[in-house]
């Protein structure tokens, strides 16, 4: 197929069909691979053809020419390609141009590509112009790239956001009552000059910074740039990042990588909105904010509220977050990390030090690790029937530390023996899923209460987490405990904490 179409190319069969229909191949999925090798095969070295059709009168033409040349990626094709870019006059195809060139080897003209990167930001933009300043500057930025950047704003007075359970707020409030701070919707919001001293804290999600200036911006997305850029948004993220030492304020040249999210339950609207705010921020700054869906140092995230306004946070994504890197590995049904924490600290009081601890569904150890963390225990005994999980378990638990005192299980809890009671069991309970019905989740909590009942020791404690409360609250007298505390987690998903004991 590709090589019918290259040859119709060189009898000037169609020529602008079959290139297309080549370019289209080429960039198949998969397929595209290996008709890349068949046509290098056929073309051996011998690039003439397809360079020769750079200089066609047609600029469609030209334009899936240097696609098809920058999926080659043939050094012997960068002087043709730079001389098209050069003296093509269509700005359409300066981008094209451009991603072919970086991915050929740019390094010859690196010079010239910067002059030409400076003189575009000084083009004025316009509504005919403006798509194909965006689309050559995009292709620009991205050779053009920052060395790793740093967040540098550990010394400025921020205010910050830690979004936590909502449920539960006060966990992480509590951490911080010596800071100024208060609600809001999605956890605890506070002002600090020392953020090192609170970035450890265990039971936050997220953490997101409040720009100065502009609280709140206009639902219409240019408008929302403008009004951030007035605001100051671009000195603001600047002041708090550095590249190899350097302020980022008095360094030329000097870009930070974003990308824009509007929490919206209207997808489409969240895209659109996305897509006009950050071509309009790149204009305002001249790109010394340059947005990229991937390869981003900064989030800046909207979030809908009751009126016709945006609130407007900012998620520092270079700012490294060592709390959970025990956790490197995880299945689907993974507890996230900072609940597993919250729990632990609501259950404190329960827990207790030198306790042998036995986890039914251990998983990946997620829970057996942040117990750890909130108490020391002499011994755990992790139990899963799923063999990768406890593989995976193994790897956490090494990494974070307890391991040595713990001893991980491949095996049905429900035909688990063992010699000695313990103090306490912890438990993310199983969950309706595709594979488990509602059916299934009641057995296993009658099992699982009854298995308990032969486990623990007389002052023993159960410490589960639960979807489903109303067969905690059917089964559990068959493990002769009493209900102590009855959490609620989440409205949503029904969850709840439950202390449960002897």
């Amino acid at each position: 197929m590709i090589k019918d179409f290259y040859y119709n190319i060189v009898n000037g069969l169609n020529v602008k069909e079959n290139l297309l229909s080549l370019k289209e191949t080429l960039k198949t999925p998969i397929k595209g691979s290996r008709e890349k090798d068949a046509l290098l095969s056929i073309l051996n070295g011998d690039f003439s053809v397809l360079t020769e059709l750079l200089k066609n009168e047609d600029p469609k033409i030209r334009k899936n020419t240097a696609i098809v040349l920058g999926i080659l990626e043939a050094p012997e094709n960068l002087d043709a390609l730079y001389e098209a870019y050069t003296t093509d006059i269509v700005m359409y195809n300066k981008a094209t141009y451009v991603e072919a060139l970086r991915k050929i080897g740019y390094e010859k003209y690196k010079d010239e590509l910067k002059a030409r990167f400076e003189e575009l930001k000084k083009i004025p933009v316009d509504d005919e112009n403006r798509k194909h300043v965006v689309d050559e500057m995009k292709q620009l930025v991205k050779i053009f790239g920052n060395g790793k950047l740093v967040f540098a704003g550990f010394g400025l007075e921020n205010e910050c956001i830690f979004t936590t359970n909502r449920s539960h707020k006060e966990v992480t409030g509590d951490q911080i009552k010596k800071l100024p701070h208060k609600d809001f919707p999605s956890g605890i919001i506070f002002k600090t000059k020392a953020l090192e001293d609170v970035i450890h804290i265990r039971t936050y999600d997220e953490l997101l910074f409040v720009p100065d200036g502009a609280r709140t911006v206009s639902a219409d997305p240019k408008k929302a740039a403008k009004e951030l850029f007035d605001a100051g948004i671009k000195e603001y993220i600047f002041r708090r990042v550095l590249i190899k030492g350097e302020e980022a304020e008095q360094s030329s040249g000097y870009r930070v990588n974003f990308r824009t999210e509007l929490r919206s339950k209207d997808k489409q609207k969240a895209a659109d909105f996305a897509k006009k705010f950050s071509e309009e921020l790149e204009l305002l700054t001249n790109w010394g904010l340059s947005n990229s869906v991937s390869n981003y140092d900064v989030e800046i995230r909207f979030v809908e509220t009751s009126s016709d306004k945006l609130i407007v946070l900012v998620k520092f994504c270079i700012l490294k977050d060592d709390r959970f890197t025990y956790r490197r590995e995880t299945i689907a049904a993974t507890i996230k990390p900072y609940l597993a924490a919250t729990l632990m600290q609501l259950a404190k009081p329960y827990l207790k030090g030198n306790a042998t601890v036995l986890d039914p569904f251990c998983g990946v150890g997620t829970m057996i690790a942040e117990r750890e963390l909130a108490v020391n225990a002499k011994r755990y005994y992790g139990i899963d029937i799923f063999g990768e999980a406890v593989k995976k378990a193994e790897i956490n638990l090494k990494s974070a530390g307890v391991l040595k005192k713990t001893d991980l299980i491949n095996k049905d809890f429900f035909e688990f023996k063992s010699t000695h009671l313990f103090d306490e069991i912890i438990t993310d309970m199983p969950f309706v899923t595709d594979q488990k019905s509602l059916f299934d989740i009641e057995k296993i909590y009658e099992a699982f209460f009854d298995k308990a009942d032969e486990l623990l020791d007389k002052k023993a404690v159960i410490i589960m987490y639960s979807r489903n409360p109303e067969f905690v609250k059917e089964y559990s007298h068959l493990s002769n405990c009493t209900l102590k505390e009855d959490f609620e987690i989440s409205k949503k998903d029904n969850s709840h904490l439950f202390v449960l004991a002897r």
